[in-house]
């Protein structure tokens, strides 16, 4: 894994000028600290920047940015290709092999794209990737991204030229930069808690999709132009693979799910350095260490962080799982004075407004592996494969076809109905405002609120307005609107399939890349250590698209086919239990320690300094905090996050 960096501009003379390619190569230095390098063709206007992490073929043979043999094509890639001697071997019996001059994943990867396309390429390819490919004869940049987000690719559009990166602070290098914010980008931050692809926090910085190659030539260099095509289409895939569900027994579910994920993790487990894995002795990470240490001879290293406060403390948990398994098991304590002086840094690991409260220990845990390990798998992917999360559930319940359930449904619309239409008492007879302002806005906010919930017409838009921050976040931000993900009437159009198959791959493409796969990259390439996912083999997504609920769901269970094969590793009563999370007490903290960083960042002069949030709306939810409303924690906690990286942004 490593950072990539690049500008491609014709006509500019950005490409040429050896101090922006620098600073952009500084700016993502931790994500490829063993080397780095640069390749520009002054001619062309094209100029690739690389910070390189070595992980296979650690000679000069695997240094990037790499060039074909033919001289056609060069390369910088971040990523690895998990199955890449399988495509070396198919390249040889083809004939289509170069004459190898190491054994890194990059070099095939390039032959590939020499043998058969770079689409193609990456059709037959299984892992995580973001690429910038030139090609010298047409004279046209591409860049591509993984199937499912694992690694970052952002371009910054500065008038004829663009300029790519892992991260948008090598983007701010470009001398174009100017920074203005999105406010669009900033109120979908506060309703879901990150911000959605293709959007970024700034207005003329977007990312590259997930599964998809996006070529840029003169003349086509906006998104409006680029011609952009998939190589993998999740909602295609689900299609397929639930017109073709699994019929088989559930012995011959587990067997096959068993054997998928020991495929995809033996193949992750091919390095030429130190390999670990993060436990935190849940079903997910604990299934992940079983089956490395069942395929490794040596004992494996396992990596948790462990809480002072008992209710969130899994770590031992993770030490019974580790023992049972015979690994090497490290492990951590996080104080909460420790964790919350890391909030003013994480800004600028994450370039964007991003609340998700698990980002400081997954921060801290990265930054333990790392002194021992160079790469770490993890068991992410496996709550929206498998319909683990309780959310799916509890609005399948609420959305059932039983009598009650309908009769609920009904009485829900008839009332928000006679609400609008003035027939039923005001909300704060209610109780609903009982903290805080009475103020006539912020008395028709909360019934706004309040509504918003109860009148979804399907049950995944009820998901959707059930698990955001705040349903009506884009009422803090002037100028903005309300706007859903817009495959969601797509998926919800999907009638033959159920409520966890729907709300499950919603989350497929919308909440995993934007905010659980972010949260890990950044978080582990902040200290150099690379994070591999076994969940996201295409195969084992294909098969999870294909159980029907009863599978999924197995024993009445929650991820219940999932749970069968850990029981086959790993002795029940040691992992099964109420989930805890990996939260911090952020309530506790903003009432706290935390306190008078945010009441400075909730001041009405420094919300007319930045311009962005509504002061009335945010003191509403403010006081309402401080008042005891325990409600208002996540979406107060998600305004003193962007107020406080706007106000980083704003002092430069």
């Amino acid at each position: 894994m490593c950072g990539i960096a690049g500008i491609f501009g014709p006509d500019a003379a950005s490409p040429r000028d050896p101090a922006v390619l620098a600073a952009m190569d500084q700016a993502i230095r931790h994500r490829g600290p063993d080397a780095g390098d640069l390749w520009r063709d002054e001619a062309a206007g094209i100029a690739f920047v690389h910070r390189r992490l070595a992980i296979l073929d650690l000679t000069p043979a695997g240094a990037q940015p790499m060039h074909s043999p033919c001289g056609r094509f060069v390369i910088t890639y971040n990523g690895e290709i998990y199955n890449y001697l399988d495509l070396r071997r198919e390249l040889e019996e083809a004939g289509a092999a170069p004459a190898w001059r190491g054994h890194s994943d990059t070099e095939v990867l390039l032959a590939g794209v020499v043998a058969w396309g770079l689409a193609e390429t990456l059709k037959r390819a299984t892992g995580m990737f973001a690429i910038a490919l030139w090609d010298r004869e047409k004279r046209t940049l591409t860049l591509a991204r993984d199937r499912f987000g694992e690694k970052p690719l952002h371009v910054g559009l500065f008038g004829g030229e663009i300029a790519f990166a892992s991260e948008i602070k090598a983007l701010k290098a470009h001398p174009g930069w100017h920074g203005r914010v999105d406010r669009q980008a900033i109120a979908q931050c506060l309703r879901h808690g990150y911000i959605p692809a293709p959007r970024t926090a700034f207005e003329d910085v977007v990312k590259i999709a997930p599964g998809a190659c996006v070529e840029l030539s003169p003349g086509r260099m906006t998104p409006g132009t680029w011609r952009e095509t998939r190589f993998w289409d999740t909602l295609g895939e689900a299609r397929t693979a639930r017109a073709n569900r699994f019929s088989g027994s559930e012995t011959e579910a587990v067997d096959q799910l068993d054997s998928l994920l020991r495929e995809s993790v033996a193949r992750q487990m091919i390095s030429d350095v130190p390999l670990g894995a993060f436990l935190s002795g849940g079903i997910d990470s604990s299934t992940i260490a079983a089956m490395m240490q069942s395929l490794s001879a040596t004992p494996v290293e396992t990596f948790s962080l462990g809480f002072h406060d008992r209710s969130t403390n899994e770590a031992e948990f993770a030490r019974s799982v580790a023992g049972h398994l015979g690994t090497r098991h490290n492990e951590i304590y996080l104080s909460g004075e420790e964790a919350r002086d890391l909030v003013v840094a994480m800004p600028d690991v994450y370039d964007e407004p991003f609340t998700d409260q698990s980002q400081l220990p997954t921060y801290m845990v990265a930054r333990f592996a790392r002194t021992r390990v160079t790469v770490s798998l993890s068991g992410d992917a496996a709550d929206e494969l498998f319909a683990g999360y309780g959310r799916y559930h509890s609005v399948a319940r609420q959305w059932s076809g039983s009598p009650g359930a309908r009769i609920g449904r009904l009485a829900r619309r008839a009332y928000v109905s006679a609400q609008l239409a003035g027939l039923v008492a005001p909300a704060e007879r209610f109780g609903w405002s009982r903290i805080g302002s009475r103020s006539p806005a912020g008395l028709r906010f909360r019934l706004e609120e309040k509504l918003a919930g109860l009148s979804a017409d399907s049950a995944l838009a009820a998901y959707e307005r059930k698990f955001t921050l705040l349903d009506t976040a884009h009422r803090l931000v002037e100028g903005s609107r309300r706007e859903v993900h817009p495959l969601l009437e797509t998926v919800a159009a999907e009638r033959d399939w159920s409520v966890l198959e729907q709300a499950s791959l919603l989350d497929l493409v919308h909440y995993l890349p934007d905010d659980i796969l972010v949260k890990v990259d950044r978080a582990a390439m902040a200290h150099g250590l690379e994070t591999r996912v076994p969940f996201l083999d295409p195969a084992i997504v294909r098969f999870a698209l294909a159980l029907p609920d009863r599978l999924r769901t197995m024993g009445g269970e929650r991820k219940g086919i999932l749970r069968a094969v850990l029981g086959r590793y790993v002795p029940r009563p040691l992992w099964d239990r109420p989930k805890r999370g990996f939260g911090i007490p952020c309530a506790d903290w903003l009432k706290g320690p935390l306190r008078p960083l945010a009441e400075d960042m909730f001041s009405s002069a420094e919300i007319a300094r930045i311009g962005i949030l509504d002061e009335g709306l945010v003191r509403l939810f403010w006081d309402d905090f401080l008042a005891g409303d325990r409600r208002r924690a996540n979406i107060v906690w998600a305004m003193f996050v962007v107020q406080l990286y706007l106000s980083r942004q704003k002092d430069g």
